[in-house]
C-alpha cells in the first residue's frame, strides 16, 4: 500500500460532514480577526456585522470583498506584512511574496500551523496530479520569495516525494545533469520552461525522450489550457501532463486528476471558496457549467487571514462526478475579470 503523510479523508468527506467542519473554522477564524486585526474589525463594523453573525459561508455575504491593491498600498507605505496580520512575529516563521498590482510582490506572513495547512493542500494536489513518494521530482521553479520554490517544494516532501531544489537558469547544466542521472524522473516547472528547455536540449543535441522524464507536473502559466501546448510538450518530453492551479495568498490549490476533467479544488476544511458574478459581485451557486470569479476566505490562518479576497480568475465550474471518486468542485481557468490582457 503506498504511503501518505497527510490526512486525505478530507478529499471524500460527505458534504454535510465537510459543511459542518468549515462553518465551525469559519466562526473562529471571525473571531479571531476582529479581536487581532483592526482592518478587519474595521470591514465587519462598517457592514454593520457582528462576528457572531458570521456561522456558514452562506452569512459571507454580509461582508465587503478583500482586494490585493488594498493589502500592497499600506505596504508601500511602510508596513512590513500589511492589516491583515494577526500574529506576532513572535510567531510568524516564513515571510513569503506574490505579484502585486503595482508590479512590486506582496509580503506575506506564515506561522508553523499556516505552513502546515499550505503543505496539506499541496500534498493533496499534487497525489491528485499523480506524485507519489517514489518519485524524483526537479524543482524548476525560484527559491526566491515566491511560493513555488521553497513552499511548493515542502509540500512534495510533505507527500514524501523526494525533491532535487534546482531553480530557474543555467537550462545546459540542467541537462546535462538530467542525463548524468539514468533514474526515473519528474518536472516541476512552468509549461513554458519544458519547452525551452527543448530548444536548448535540440541546440545540444540532446534527446529528451533520454533523460527519462516520465511525469510533468506544470504551474504558474495557464500553458496547459492553451490548444496544442500540452500535446506539444508529451510529444517533445514523452512524458504525462498535468496542470497545478493556486495562490500564493492562500496556498491553496487545485491540480487535474489522471481523468483530465478540470482541476480539483484542494482547499476544504482549510479555504472556504465562494463564486460570484464579477460585477454585480452576487454569489452564485457552485453548479454544473455555472462560470463566475472565485473569492476565497481563510478558515484556519493564523499569520496574514484573508476574508473574501477577489483572485479575479474568471472559472466555469463543474460538479458531476469525476470518475476518481473526489467530493469537490472542480473548474477551468477561463480569463481574468480585471485589467489583465490575455494574449
Amino acid at each position: 500500500m503506498t504511503r501518505r503523510y497527510w490526512n486525505a479523508e478530507i478529499e471524500t468527506m460527505d458534504a454535510r460532514a465537510l459543511l459542518r467542519l468549515e462553518s465551525e473554522a469559519l466562526g473562529r477564524q471571525i473571531d479571531y480577526v476582529y479581536r487581532s486585526s483592526p482592518f478587519y474589525r474595521q470591514m465587519l463594523d462598517d457592514a454593520g456585522v457582528k462576528p457572531g453573525q458570521i456561522q456558514s459561508q452562506q452569512d459571507l455575504a454580509l461582508l465587503p470583498f478583500t482586494e490585493k491593491k488594498v493589502l500592497a498600498q499600506t505596504q508601500r507605505e511602510g508596513a512590513l506584512i500589511g492589516p491583515n496580520q494577526c500574529a506576532s512575529m513572535d510567531d510568524v516563521v516564513r515571510i513569503v511574496g506574490t505579484g502585486g498590482t503595482s508590479g512590486q510582490p506582496i509580503r506575506l506572513a506564515w506561522t508553523q500551523n499556516d505552513v502546515n495547512g499550505y503543505n496539506e493542500m499541496g500534498a493533496r494536489a499534487l497525489w491528485a496530479m499523480g506524485c507519489r513518494p517514489a518519485d524524483f521530482v526537479v524543482n524548476c521553479f525560484n527559491y526566491s520569495i515566491y511560493a513555488g520554490g521553497v513552499a511548493d517544494h515542502m509540500a512534495f516532501e510533505t507527500l514524501g516525494a523526494t525533491v532535487l531544489p534546482y531553480g530557474v537558469g543555467n537550462s545546459q547544466r540542467l541537462l546535462e545533469m538530467l542525463a548524468d542521472m539514468q533514474v526515473e524522473k519528474a518536472l516541476y516547472s512552468t509549461p513554458s520552461y519544458a519547452v525551452r528547455l527543448a530548444t536548448v536540449a535540440e541546440e545540444m543535441g540532446i534527446n529528451l525522450r533520454d533523460l527519462n522524464v516520465r511525469k510533468g507536473f506544470f504551474s504558474g502559466e495557464a500553458g496547459l489550457q492553451v490548444p496544442g501546448y500540452r500535446e506539444r510538450i508529451e510529444k517533445l518530453w514523452g512524458m504525462t501532463t498535468h496542470d497545478l492551479y493556486g495562490m500564493a495568498e492562500l496556498g491553496v490549490q487545485s491540480a487535474e486528476c489522471e481523468h483530465k476533467t478540470g482541476l480539483h479544488y484542494s482547499g476544504g476544511g482549510h479555504v472556504i471558496a465562494e463564486l460570484i458574478d464579477p460585477d454585480s459581485g452576487e454569489v452564485k451557486k457552485m453548479e454544473q457549467g455555472i462560470i463566475g470569479e472565485l473569492v476565497f476566505t481563510t478558515i484556519k490562518r493564523e499569520a496574514s487571514p484573508l476574508i473574501r479576497i477577489r483572485t479575479h480568475d474568471y472559472v466555469e465550474v463543474y460538479t458531476d462526478p469525476c470518475p476518481c471518486g473526489r467530493s469537490g468542485f472542480r473548474f477551468h481557468t477561463r480569463g481574468r475579470t480585471d485589467d489583465m490582457v490575455v494574449i
